[in-house]
């Protein structure tokens, strides 16, 4: 769609969305639920939400069922309590939506019959319209999954029937008044803002990682509330996300999952973010990543030359919008392992000179935590960058010290190295978290069990900067993550309204 100006309804980016009662047909009621079933619960531990069967008739689009992934046939069905008659459904999918489905009635849970078998759907909003029939319970299971790693995903589920045969029932407005509708999203390339001011290698950053897998989201109001949001917790720069994608680990080609349900922000959302994190008086790091489809690590990729001709052309595009927009620092590439070492040296140096060309502003590299030691061009960055997911003790409930032990190794180790090699950057870590799990200074880098331990988090972010703050060579870093719109796992790495939150805003205060 180029820069033309345009509007997008999208549901997958959980943005637009709702009709009413009245909006649905004349004279149709909502039919509330009273309990609900399911055949299962998603279980990933970073995304899984609440286990809750009647997320999908809530009246907040906030809450979701998702079942266990990768499996067809699960289902969800709903109990009136008493038979109502029902003449539609509308059914708000999640990204991860059902090709095909089927929904049954029944009157006792136990004999079903087929009343609609719905095949090659495409997500966003289903309407059915269905025979008016008298039923007590409602089944829907899904026959085929839009992405066969995934599972079955909805928002929200509406049913409705006559007024005159179900007299008792309301129209949704009344069942669910707080309920607030979406808003379409006007999605705009706007015009840049003037930066709040220049990053200096002297200044330390007091950062978080800002990420969205929705084409649009970081153009919504949502997201503009938690900009603000971690302002207010001493945020003072944000490390902003903008994911590509390529097919397997030896592909050549990478490419942008959007527009229309794509898991790559736009240059428009991108656009408005970046606006909005100035407006606050924030500064930005812009960080492109390359996922792989297949799920696999991106630092396993091995490089090619075809493979750095794409990259060259991926990551200078994104170094010009960095330009344009006034980002205060670009991160070239993040975790790409096998790439770094000695043997493809000489594309990154020329990679590293053509951004020079487009972007003023300082750069660096995302290394992760065993890769940064092998990096072979840091000498023509600006800024050493950690992906810091460094193991910290054996133990699945150390304490403080023992912690505190931990990070003392390891920023030895760093300053030894950057004593040997003779580096003289500041270094900050472009990536530092740990998810609110049992065990996750172990592991930081996954979710290492299905305990919820928000004060081990805690524990490890604050043994971290007690650490490092005494490091001349530490200049701040970038926790891992936030969302635009927060309602994944309660084990997940964000430290929204856990214990970790006001360590971290208490160290960004008296951090200078």
């Amino acid at each position: 769609m180029g820069h033309i100006l345009f509007l997008i309804f999208i549901f997958c980016a959980a943005l637009n969305f709702n009709l009413s009662a009245e909006e649905v047909q004349t004279g149709l009621v909502y039919l509330k639920v009273e309990s609900a079933a399911v055949s299962s619960f998603d279980d990933t531990p970073d995304w899984a939400p609440p286990e809750d069967p009647m997320a999908p008739v809530d009246g907040n689009f906030d809450t979701r069922w998702s079942p266990l992934n990768g499996r067809d046939n699960e289902w969800i069905y709903f109990d009136f309590g008493r038979p109502k008659t029902i003449s539609k459904i509308i059914i708000h999918w999640e990204r991860a939506y059902a090709v095909d489905y089927e929904i049954l009635l029944s009157d006792d849970a136990t004999t079903w019959k087929s009343e609609a078998l719905l095949k090659d759907q495409d997500g966003g909003i289903d309407e059915i319209d269905l025979p008016q029939t008298t039923a007590r319970y409602v089944k829907i299971i899904g026959l085929k999954r839009s992405n066969p790693d995934w599972g079955f995903s909805m928002w929200e589920l509406e049913m409705y029937g006559p007024k005159e045969l179900n007299p008792d029932d309301k129209p949704i407005e009344e069942v669910f008044p707080e309920r607030k509708l979406k808003e379409a999203i006007k999605l705009v390339l706007e015009e840049p803002l003037p930066s709040p001011g220049k990053i200096t290698k002297s200044e330390f950053h007091k950062g978080m990682s800002y990420s969205s897998y929705h084409e649009n989201e970081l153009a919504t109001k949502e997201s503009d509330a938690i900009l603000e949001y971690l302002k207010a917790k001493n945020i003072k720069h944000i490390s902003l996300l903008v994911n590509w994608f390529q097919d397997t680990l030896e592909s050549d080609k990478m490419y942008p999952e959007s527009p229309q349900g794509g898991r790559t922000p736009v240059d428009e959302a991108l656009s408005h973010a970046i606006n909005k994190i100035h407006s606050l008086g924030m500064k930005v790091m812009l960080k492109p990543h390359i996922d792989v489809q297949t799920g696999e690590f991106r630092g396993d990729i091995p490089g090619s030359e075809e493979w750095f001709k794409n990259y060259n052309e991926f990551i200078l595009r994104y170094a010009k919008f960095a330009s344009k927009y006034n980002v205060e620092m670009f991160c070239i590439g993040t975790e790409l392992s096998n790439t770094t070492y000695s043997r493809w040296e000489k594309e990154w140096r020329q990679i590293i000179k053509d951004i020079r060309k487009v972007y003023k502003g300082p750069i660096t590299y995302a290394a992760n935590w065993d890769e940064y030691k092998d990096v072979s061009f840091w000498n023509e960055l600006d800024f050493v960058g950690i992906d810091a997911y460094f193991p910290l003790t054996s133990k699945n409930n150390p304490s403080k010290d023992e912690l505190i032990n931990g990070w003392t190794k390891w920023a030895n180790e760093i300053e030894n190295w950057l004593k040997e090699k003779n580096i003289k950057k500041p270094v900050i870590f472009t990536e530092i978290g740990y998810a609110s799990a049992d065990g996750v200074n172990k592991r930081p880098w996954e979710i290492p069990s299905k305990i919820e331990d928000q004060t081990e988090q805690a524990d490890c972010l604050d043994a971290a900067l007690t650490v490092l703050r005494k490091r001349g060579w530490f200049k701040g870093m970038y926790w891992w993550n936030t969302f635009p719109r927060e309602i994944e796992s309660p084990l997940s790495f964000t430290i929204k309204d856990k214990e970790a939150e006001p360590i971290l805003a208490n160290w960004y205060k008296r951090l200078k």
